[in-house]
């Protein structure tokens, strides 16, 4: 792929994004000297992410190091109960009438002896995944 992007350093220590055809100013200090080319880059979602990267002060990213860390492992413990899993679960715990709840499910949980997740977290990714709807009673309405 072409390189169309730089990342830019101006003077000013503030990084920026151009394309390599036309360096613009800097968007912090408006200057237009001393620039220097850090990186070349073909796509701007690249570019975009050095950039954030490179502006970030050192406390702020280690902070947001240690928490994407906490985001991944947690999403990695329950990365073994898949979508075939979840089926089970939410088709053993709903009612008759397509309705479920945080007991039903674990309820469900229980007699299948799963450990990795719980009841909350199956709500979650059914609600994130669109397949039930939030009742006003603490009940969940499964589309189906």
């Amino acid at each position: 792929m072409q390189e169309r992007w730089a990342m830019v350093r101006c003077e000013c220590g503030r990084y920026f994004g151009s394309s390599l055809k036309k360096i613009i100013n800097c968007p912090r200090c408006n200057s237009n000297k001393n620039h220097k080319i850090m990186k070349k880059f073909s796509s701007s979602e690249s570019l975009r992410d050095e950039i954030s990267k490179a502006n970030t002060p050192l406390e702020i990213e280690n902070e947001i190091t240690s928490r994407l860390e906490t985001y991944e492992k947690s999403t990695r413990d329950t990365g073994s109960i898949g979508k075939e899993l979840i089926g089970i679960i939410l088709a053993s715990s709903t009612s008759d009438e397509n309705i479920i709840s945080i007991d039903s499910i674990s309820k469900s949980i229980k007699e299948l002896s799963i450990t990795k997740i719980t009841a909350e977290d199956i709500i979650e990714i059914l609600e994130a995944s669109s397949l039930v709807l939030r009742n006003s009673n603490g009940t969940w309405t499964v589309f189906q």
